[in-house]
């Protein structure tokens, strides 16, 4: 089985900007483009859902706006496990664009004590061997060592796999506990090493150093041209990007991880698995919402993976 863990939801107002270019220091005329419901790990369930691969997600809520979440996603899923917040959901404002990608997002609530408790039992109880699991998102007001102490205390015992994609200390926190996969673009894999990272030589070395803190395999994404993957056995693959006209990169990231999760539960090879990931983000970039299995079956002969190591 597969599980999303979604810490921070929010409930989003999106402003779309169009061609236009933001501006800082005067008024912008966006169209509202209404409410939706954000959270990396939501979007990953979304998007396997889209590429037919059911998941179970593991959703904090709280206050009205979680009963207003929980009322707008509660028909997509079969199965989904909602943990009590102490506070009210948030709500974050995004601005997008073909130029854009604005975001405002306040903390999200901590997980109550009684949350916490349930959603570990509910792990311990359900998880199995090779089930895969996706840690994706901020952490909010919780403690930066949960995702840690999860993979340590309840993930890793099990014998599942843990995809990681977060930032800073709930990230680097993790590391030691050796997630699956992670998946830093290039200016955060500069974070991660404490160094500039500018060219393909910095990016080989990089993600080979980056490896040596402790996961299993990462991805260095690099936008329009393609991303990097140091796979788990050494070898290293470039993988193409899929063209298209960009209409919102909202959601590209969480897609390319579920095209990848899709690749993994199917034992797919790394070639496939990388092509599978690819095609989800460029199919979510070039549609209004999430990509269809349509168009990301139709963006596969385009993803080029060449193995370089």
């Amino acid at each position: 089985m597969i599980y999303s863990l979604t810490v921070a939801p929010s409930i989003d107002y999106t402003l779309d900007l169009g061609e236009k270019e933001l501006r800082a220091d005067g008024v912008n005329r966006p169209t509202d483009k209404g409410f939706s419901i954000g959270g990396k790990g939501i979007t990953v369930s979304r998007m396997l859902r889209n590429l037919k691969v059911k998941s179970i997600p593991v959703i904090a809520l709280g206050g009205e706006n979680g009963k207003v979440i929980q009322k707008m996603i509660g028909n997509e899923f079969e199965d989904i496990l909602y943990i009590p917040t102490e506070t009210n959901s948030r709500i974050d404002v995004l601005i997008t664009g073909p130029n854009t990608d604005l975001r405002f997002d306040p903390p999200a609530p901590k997980i109550t004590k009684d949350g916490l408790d349930q959603m570990y039992a509910f792990f311990k109880k359900n998880l199995k061997k090779d089930d895969i699991i996706i840690l994706s998102g901020s952490l909010g007001q919780e403690d930066k060592h949960l995702y840690q102490d999860l993979m340590e205390k309840v993930f890793n015992p099990a014998g599942a796999l843990t995809i990681l994609d977060s930032i800073d200390e709930a990230l680097t926190n993790a590391l030691p506990a050796h997630p699956f996969m992670i998946k830093p673009n290039q200016e955060e894999l500069g974070d991660l090493l404490g160094k500039a990272i500018h060219t393909d030589e910095d990016i080989l070395l990089g993600g080979e150093e980056l490896k040596k803190k402790g996961p299993r395999s990462v991805m260095v994404t690099l936008g329009k041209n393609g991303a990097y993957y140091f796979a788990e056995d050494g070898h290293i693959y470039h993988c193409s990007n899929a063209h298209g006209k960009q209409i919102s990169a909202v959601g590209a990231g969480d897609s390319s991880i579920a095209g990848f999760i899709k690749g993994l539960a199917e034992h797919k090879s790394v070639e496939e698995t990388l092509q599978y990931s690819m095609a989800a983000g460029g199919a979510t970039a070039f549609s209004e919402l999430l990509g269809s299995y349509d168009l990301w079956e139709s963006l596969l002969p385009q993803i080029q993976v060449r193995k370089i190591k």
